[in-house]
């Protein structure tokens, strides 16, 4: 079954005509990259936590020294 999301029209509509003041056509006309800029809802990547960083590092941990051998380059692979 489709997402059945509400989408608050009311309120887009509102903001573009209102605060924005864009003609009726100018607005219809919008494609929703452009509707997303202007309403300020441009992607962001999420912030992360300090525990998720300390996951990443222990995960990743920076070698010293020599490189461990399953991380060197390897000309054969590409590595």
């Amino acid at each position: 079954m489709p997402d059945r999301t509400f989408f608050p029209w009311a309120s887009v509509i509102g903001f573009g005509l209102g605060h924005l003041r864009l003609t009726p056509d100018a607005f219809w006309r919008l494609s929703l990259p452009e509707l997303h800029a202007l309403l300020g809802a441009s992607p962001r990547p999420a912030t992360s936590t300090r525990q998720e960083l300390e996951e990443l590092m222990a995960l990743f941990p920076d070698s010293i020294g020599k490189p461990d051998v399953a991380t060197a380059k390897d000309p054969d692979n590409g590595r």
